[in-house]
Parts: structure tokens; C-alpha cells; sequence
């Protein structure tokens, strides 16, 4: 047989290809889509927990209908990576050939993770938003409080001030600094205490939580009013009766896995309220499901995180790199008979 390559990307291979972030919401849109028609194959998250707090994640899936395409993220999440300055959340994607099986490329996951999580939201925020959304609070000034400022603006055009709120104010600081030249056209607004914090959520029709897993939750029902939406990328940064109680509609991107994060004790209250009554974001796109009923609903949307979207941005970074001639091809195998 002849020589077996695949194409290996590094993050920096897939930085230098300055993919557009309005396509990276697209293809995430669109391979949702495609799970809420049932086209995919979506196995539960295999994970290991090496230390506390710890997690690495086995997420394979293949995406369907005319696209065709399949992968699998091996990704860690280790907070005290912090500490020895190395990222909290990284590892690999890895993509297939449907026809064959032979692995087509091995690339950086850090930076698909990162986007891929805001651009969910944003999907979430186009199709479940009140109709003028023009504040949002967003909690934590790490990556994720950046990267979905970004994005969501771009779903929301009419969003106008963004209040930013975070544990540090040395953070808020370097997230202003950041932030503002890069969306000159919104108002950004510190936080500073809780007393301003609630002002913000209450000014706010999203809110939105990027921190990570703490031992109690910093968002309760009396902060939050109808006509909100709400996005806790950390389901237990919430407390349980604001899904209980507080809610009106609950979004996921796949309820499987929202019952294995119900038995692991993540919804503190249950969620015997939406067993039955839950909406999937592939069927909200597709319009087979509601998204929002009404401007005085408060819907909450729990997205912990699908290996569709990784695979749909995965084959975007694949094919824009292939186009461009980046990345680096390296063999896999020369010959079919391997007995020696």
C-alpha cells in the first residue's frame, strides 16, 4: 500500500488560520441541527478523574445528513494547571475518514474547546433571547467571559452594554483593557461589588456565569427576573431552585448527558420539572421545538458540552487548513503486514 499520512495542526497552525468567527457559529448551528434531526451518533462522555477536581474526557460523534463527518476529542480540565502556567483546559482532536476509518488529522483542541463553548451560547442567545436584548452581565473575566462577549454580539446586534463582573478586580481590569478596543461599539461596565452586580443582572436580559466548579453557587432566584435568559456554562454555579423554580423553559444541547450530570449531583434540586418537558437546541434551530413562548419567560439553558460541535469545527479547521497548505503532514503507516 502506499504511505499513510495525516495532517497534524498545532495551535499555532490553527491560529494562523484566522478562521472566521461568524462560519465557526455556522458550522456549530448547523451540526446541532443535525443532531436534532437524529442523524447523528452522539455515545455519552467516558471520562477520568486522576486527581480532585479533575477530569479527562473521551467525546467522539459523528454528524450526519449531507455532512458526513466524524472525530473524537481527548480533552483535560485541571484547575491548578493555573498555578504552573499552563492551561486549565486542553488537549487533541482527532479526525476520521467516514469511508475508511483512517484518521485524517490530529490538532490542537485547546482553541476548538474555546470557541466552540461560546459558540453555543450564541446559538442559544439567537434562538431563545427577548427580542431586545440590549444589556447581558456575564460573571467571570477569564477566557470564556471574552470569548462569549464576542461571539453572542454577534447574534445580538442590538446588544449595547455589557457589565463584566469577576472574584478580582485586577481581572475586570485586564478584561476591559482587552475587550474594549476589540467591540468599540459597546459599553463595557465593571462590577465592583455584589450591590452593582445586581443592578447589572437586573439592567440584563441575558446572564451569563463563566467560572469554574466551586462548593456553592453564586447565582440564587432572588437575583434573577422574568424575561431573562440565562447561561451558566457551569451548571452548579447556579443554585438548584433556579431551575426549579425560577424557570420557566429549559434548553440543553443533549439530555443524556444532562441525566448523567443529574446523577452525578450537579442539579442540586433535580429537574423533575423538565424530564418531560425540555427543549434540545438541534430542535429549537430546526423549529420543531420552542425556544421562547414569550418575552416574560425566564429560560435557563445547560449546555455542558458536545462532541458535535467539536467534530463540526474540527472539520472546518481541517478543511481551511487543507485549502491553505498549514500544518504539518506526518505517517502513520507504510505497509498492511505488520507480522515480523
Amino acid at each position: 500500500m502506499e504511505r499513510y499520512e495525516f495532517r497534524y495542526l498545532s495551535q499555532e497552525d490553527i491560529l494562523a488560520l484566522n478562521l472566521s468567527y461568524a462560519d465557526v457559529i455556522d458550522a456549530v448551528e448547523k451540526g446541532m441541527s443535525e443532531f436534532g434531526r437524529g442523524t447523528c451518533q452522539l455515545p455519552v462522555k467516558i471520562h477520568t478523574n486522576p486527581r480532585p477536581l479533575t477530569f479527562l474526557n473521551a467525546m467522539p460523534a459523528y454528524i450526519g445528513g449531507d455532512q458526513d463527518i466524524t472525530g473524537l476529542k481527548w480533552v483535560a480540565g485541571f484547575p491548578e494547571n493555573r498555578r504552573k502556567g499552563l492551561p486549565v483546559t486542553w488537549g487533541i482532536m482527532v479526525m476520521n475518514d467516514c469511508e475508511t476509518g483512517g484518521v485524517t488529522a490530529i490538532m490542537d483542541a485547546r482553541w476548538i474547546t474555546a470557541i466552540r463553548t461560546a459558540a453555543v451560547a450564541a446559538v442559544t442567545a439567537k434562538y431563545c433571547k427577548v427580542k431586545d436584548t440590549h444589556s447581558m452581565t456575564i460573571i467571570g473575566a477569564g477566557e470564556q467571559g471574552r470569548w462569549n462577549a464576542r461571539l453572542i454580539k454577534m447574534v445580538v446586534p442590538e446588544l449595547k452594554k455589557i457589565y463584566i463582573h469577576d472574584l478580582y478586580d485586577a481581572a475586570v481590569d485586564a478584561y476591559l483593557a482587552k475587550m474594549q478596543p476589540l467591540m468599540p461599539e459597546v459599553e463595557f461596565i465593571p462590577i465592583r461589588n455584589m450591590e452593582q452586580r445586581q443592578q447589572a443582572i437586573d439592567d440584563s436580559q441575558i446572564l451569563l456565569s463563566a467560572t469554574q466548579r466551586s462548593d456553592k453557587p453564586i447565582i440564587y432566584c432572588e437575583n434573577l427576573h422574568k424575561g431573562m435568559l440565562g447561561l451558566p456554562l457551569e451548571s452548579t454555579a447556579w443554585d438548584g431552585k433556579t431551575y426549579t423554580q425560577m424557570a420557566d423553559r429549559f434548553i440543553c444541547d443533549d439530555w443524556n448527558l444532562v441525566k448523567c450530570y443529574l446523577d452525578d449531583g450537579k442539579y442540586t434540586d433535580g429537574l423533575d420539572k423538565f424530564t418531560n418537558n425540555h427543549q434540545i437546541l438541534g430542535k429549537v434551530i430546526n423549529g420543531d421545538a420552542c425556544g421562547r413562548a414569550n418575552e416574560d419567560e425566564f429560560v435557563i439553558a445547560s449546555s455542558h458540552g458536545i462532541a458535535i460541535s467539536d467534530v463540526a469545527v474540527g472539520q472546518m479547521v481541517l478543511k481551511k487548513a487543507e485549502e491553505k497548505n498549514i500544518g504539518t503532514m506526518l505517517p502513520l503507516i507504510q505497509e498492511v503486514d505488520i507480522i515480523r
